[in-house]
């Protein structure tokens, strides 16, 4: 049985058809959400079900501006912190995560929840991006 590990660098959001450039890592969170109930025919013992979950991304990266006019591969700088002040059905992104060419695919839709730039006197400035599933997030293909 052969094992394919997946390399850093070909984990990726996509929002709609782009990417973020000059990321330097993206984080995946699943969470459960769980009802917990309890009946007198449970007898005290408390009940848990997971009646669905909540999904966020955050993609952190070197704050970088695409000089290239009208580029369909990337989210820049600029990009990234015009979608941070859209409002309403604006806000909302189709989204797709990928791990690698043998990986599944999974899509759905978010919003963006926070967006951050950081930057001192010595270092390259830095942009945190953090999003969240508002529907359905869903496998599209399979490894």
């Amino acid at each position: 049985m052969s094992q394919n590990r997946v390399l850093g660098y070909n984990i990726a959001l996509k929002l709609g058809t782009k990417t973020c450039l000059g990321r330097t890592q993206e984080d995946l969170t699943v969470t459960p959400t769980v009802k917990e109930s309890i009946t007198k025919d449970d007898a005290g013992s408390k009940q848990f079900a997971v009646v669905g979950q909540e999904v966020t991304f955050k993609v952190s990266g070197l704050v970088t501006f695409d000089d290239t006019t009208g580029t369909t591969t990337t989210m820049d700088g600029d990009d990234l912190m015009d979608q941070s002040l859209k409002t309403g059905s604006a806000a909302e992104i189709s989204a797709q995560y990928y791990r690698g060419a043998n990986g599944a695919a999974y899509a759905g839709t978010v919003i963006m929840t926070g967006y951050s730039e950081s930057s001192n006197s010595e270092d390259e400035a830095t942009y945190t991006a953090d999003f969240k599933v508002t529907g359905a997030f869903t496998k599209v293909t399979n490894g």
